[in-house]
């Protein structure tokens, strides 16, 4: 019993070490994001209505809790002890497992998989890139494999966010479930060299593949062929929710659509992954960036011949973002056109029935008022 005793207080302090007590409180407080003042508490024996006066109050630097209406307060654990209604021991145990922390204190292969740390400046400068041939081969292999894995819980979070299975198919989207992890490891070291699979970014230093975490794979396509992966964890609570491959974003997500637009048709600009797949599950054509301010200058000839419309995030990296780019497609001779939505393009539609509509007439409005701005401007820049 003293063993185990010391054996949980070792464990005890290691979930501590290795906590994101920011993320785990959200799971459990949406307001937890809030600095300072006080949340509705959460615990159930405590049976709080969610109408009173908020009580809890969280210290996210040092993990710690206290609610005043019950004075019961104290460390992650004992919050999620509270939450769970489990002992001690269980919370240290089920919170260990999550974090991938054996009871020897030893970190598993969901810690040791996690990407390396980002090597010094002068590493980066000696590490040679792999070429983009064989990256698009690594690439192309890797969806492969996963392909032939189960792909419903990829699915269902794709469904959750109101993105259909047609879409999923039609991007080459692709999830391999945790149990798979091994199999696909094991497949892609038979098929390739080390050296070639670190110089990628999918396997680390100590040859473990880096997508552990992170299993929803978003293939960025260029002329048809997968030149770079990003991809996002469908689980809550772990930060970071995205991962890559080495190597800079090539592209526009979704740059092959543009071939196929006759010129003058409309294309959205908008942010990241999910933006973009629920504006073509709309039936509308979009290419997304990968955040707000990703946009290259490389990349505005190609959308040259397209009456552009940025559909930015409504916040205010998104307005400044789109404020940034008006200047660079002025500077090309290009007009930009700007939709203001009250929060992103995913949420517009799946908090809005009308969403649809909504859309077209928000998108006629926005390129209306560039064509006036532009005719008045062209109006005085005649000669009299």
């Amino acid at each position: 019993m003293e063993k185990d005793g010391r054996n949980l207080k070792q464990l005890s302090d290691e979930i501590k070490s290795l906590l994101d007590y920011r993320s785990f409180y959200l799971r459990y407080c949406a307001d937890a994001r809030a600095h300072g003042g006080r949340l509705q508490c959460p615990i159930p024996t405590h049976s709080h209505s969610g109408k009173g006066h908020p009580s809890l109050s969280i210290d996210l630097q040092r993990g710690l809790f206290h609610c005043f209406s019950r004075d019961e307060g104290g460390d992650a654990i004992r919050f999620y002890e509270l939450i769970r209604g489990v002992s001690f021991s269980q919370a240290v145990r089920e919170m260990a497992s999550e974090l991938g922390i054996n009871e020897g204190g030893q970190r598993s292969l969901a810690i040791r998989a996690a990407p390396d740390r980002e090597p010094p400046e002068e590493a980066q400068q000696e590490a040679e890139p792999l070429n983009a041939e064989r990256m698009t081969v690594i690439c192309e292999s890797f969806l492969e494999i996963c392909r032939h894995e189960e792909q419903l819980e990829g699915m269902s979070y794709l469904a959750r966010r109101g993105i259909d299975a047609n879409t999923m198919h039609g991007f080459g989207l692709v999830y391999f479930p945790r149990r798979a992890y091994r199999r696909v490891m094991r497949h892609m070291l038979d098929t390739f060299a080390l050296e070639e699979l670190q110089q990628s970014g999918l396997f680390n230093a100590q040859a473990h593949l880096t997508f552990y975490r992170h299993r929803l794979l978003f293939p960025f396509y260029v002329e048809r062929r997968a030149v770079y992966l990003q991809a996002r964890t469908t689980a809550s609570g772990v930060e970071p929710r995205w991962h890559n491959m080495r190597g800079g974003v090539p592209s526009l997500y979704n740059v092959d659509a543009l071939n196929e637009l006759p010129s003058s048709e409309i294309v959205y600009l908008v942010e990241g992954f999910t933006d973009t797949l629920t504006l073509a599950a709309y039936g509308f054509t979009a290419v997304g960036l990968v955040g707000a301010g990703g946009f290259k200058d490389e990349w505005l000839a190609p959308l040259a011949r397209l009456r552009v419309v940025a559909a930015l995030d409504g916040d205010a990296a998104g307005f400044r973002a789109a404020s940034r780019y008006r200047e660079m497609f002025a500077a090309r001779g290009m007009q930009l056109a700007q939709l203001e939505l009250p929060s992103d393009v995913n949420d517009f539609f799946q908090n809005n029935p009308a969403a649809s509509l909504e859309f077209t007439l928000l998108t006629e409005a926005a390129v209306e008022t560039m064509g006036e701005k532009q005719n008045s401007e062209s109006r005085n820049h005649e000669p009299e």
